[in-house]
């Protein structure tokens, strides 16, 4: 097979088709930290990622059923229940089968940039920048890899930054620290367990895709994602209507922050659960004036 080539003639980082490998997501605009470790397995059709130290567990089994399936083991909480363990499971479709998650971006359309020492190493970094509409994402990747070898690169650091240009603002961020990448994995890794029945996941179904595959929306370069679009049944939900397309996309941004900080803290295995309300559009200061001035936390 020819080896992929970027228009500066370096050789696009290539990890294997099987992999073990740590991070941890990270994003300033919801105060985000979650460690998660990642097993890959291409050729098997699989893949496992577990979040926040094995607390929640998932696995992608592109072979099982008919068109594959997800598999989430997680720790249930709600009027009722109070860290109960589960298994949900997700059904591929003919449309829209499963496939193994990878934790590493796709880097179809990255152009090597430079060389920049990132904790201490040096790595090559390769970008990519995507438009959707005012959206206009750019993706860093810091890599290593071996001189004169078939050996897999390395990855070390992951970066989104995120302008809007109807706001002429960086309005998201959000970044995966990589560890102990290893160019291999145990195959019953990816067995989950037996003795477990699955239900399917509990509404709002537009949710599914999120609890089922959470990096999905991290690892992906494209500057709508699902937690994007489930800004409109948000706003059916609410009745909400903006005075003005500056406004929406202000509130929008707003919207996806607390998303994402609502399903990290929920795959925390707290004990209590957190959910998105009326107020899931507003501001910290927004939230401070109803709260006579407190700022809260996000």
């Amino acid at each position: 097979m020819a080896e992929k080539r970027s228009s500066g003639g370096r050789t696009v980082p290539d990890f294997g088709k099987m992999y073990h490998v740590k991070g941890e997501l990270s994003s300033p605009y919801c105060e985000l930290k979650e460690p998660f470790e990642a097993w890959y397995d291409l050729e098997g059709n699989r893949s496992r990622i577990d979040y926040q130290d094995g607390t929640v567990r998932t696995f992608l089994i592109g072979n099982d059923l008919d068109y594959g399936a997800i598999y989430t083991i997680t720790p249930v909480t709600n009027e009722t229940e109070i860290q109960a363990i589960k298994c949900f499971h997700l059904k591929g479709t003919k449309e829209d089968p499963i496939c193994p998650q990878a934790p590493l971006p796709d880097l179809q359309g990255f152009e090597f940039e430079k060389m920049e020492n990132h904790a201490e190493v040096l790595c090559e970094v390769w970008k990519k920048v995507a438009q959707a509409g005012h959206k206009k994402n750019t993706y860093r990747l810091w890599v290593t890899r071996p001189e004169g070898n078939d050996s897999p690169a390395t990855p070390h650091h992951f970066e989104m930054e995120g302008f809007n240009t109807l706001l002429e603002s960086h309005n998201d961020k959000y970044t995966i620290d990589y560890s102990d990448f290893s160019p291999q994995t145990e195959s019953d890794i990816f067995i989950r367990p037996g003795e477990m029945s699955c239900e399917e996941f509990p509404d709002p179904v537009e949710e599914h895709q999120i609890l089922a595959n959470p990096i999905q929306d991290y690892v992906s370069t494209s500057p709508v994602s699902h937690a994007h679009r489930l800004f409109g049944p948000f706003k059916e939900k609410f009745e909400r209507q903006y005075e003005s397309e500056k406004e929406h996309e202000e509130r929008e941004s707003n919207f996806v922050h607390t998303l994402r900080y609502v399903h990290s803290t929920n795959r925390a295995g707290l004990t209590y659960s957190v959910g998105i309300n009326d107020f899931a559009d507003w501001t910290k200061e927004e939230l401070a004036m109803m709260t006579g001035g407190l700022l809260l936390p996000d």
